[in-house]
């Protein structure tokens, strides 16, 4: 399995195990995991987009090969947030994702350190060359998180801001 490790956490993709219980068995999930998943999570997103992703687990072409992945407390063995890559890679190596964190429990490092860490990621093992992520005007905490890694707000859109990030921008 795939791990992304920073000092403070642990960025794993969502199993079909894992996604499935979250969706249909989430007492026993719950009661038998060595990791905490908050109440609070997953958000109102991606339960809506859980049973998406089940299917894209479970079929053998993997249309989408989208990827929702954990981010994890290590040492609090604690989930507080998730990644979103949706879809895989455009043939000219640009991905959108979004994330989601616990802002009630976590500072805005966190946030960095796992966002961060991931483009990082993802920019060496699925050969991307543009990672594109979005927000509402109003959501000052991804701005600033969006403007510290080092992207640009490229688009407006009504209520809607489009940032982006270009590989010759990480190294």
């Amino acid at each position: 399995m795939i791990e992304i490790l920073t000092n403070r956490l642990m960025i794993i993709p969502c199993s079909l195990d894992i996604a499935k219980s979250l969706v249909f068995h989430r007492k026993e999930l719950d009661k038998q995991s060595p990791i905490e998943f908050p109440i609070c999570w997953p958000s109102a997103f991606v339960k809506g987009f859980l049973p998406l992703y089940i299917e894209n687990l479970e079929s053998k072409e993997k249309k989408n090969d989208c990827g929702l992945w954990l981010i994890i407390l290590y040492e609090e063995k604690r989930i507080i947030g998730d990644i979103l890559m949706q879809g895989k890679p455009s043939k000219e190596g640009m991905v959108e994702l979004c994330y989601h964190v616990d802002e009630k429990q976590v500072d805005e490092t966190i946030a960095f350190e796992a966002v961060d860490a991931f483009i990082d990621w993802l920019t060496y093992q699925k050969f991307v060359t543009k990672v594109v992520m979005e927000c509402e005007v109003a959501q000052e905490r991804s701005i600033r998180l969006f403007e510290k890694l080092g992207m640009l707000c490229t688009e407006k859109e009504g209520r809607f801001l489009m940032w982006e990030i270009q590989k010759k921008d990480f190294e």
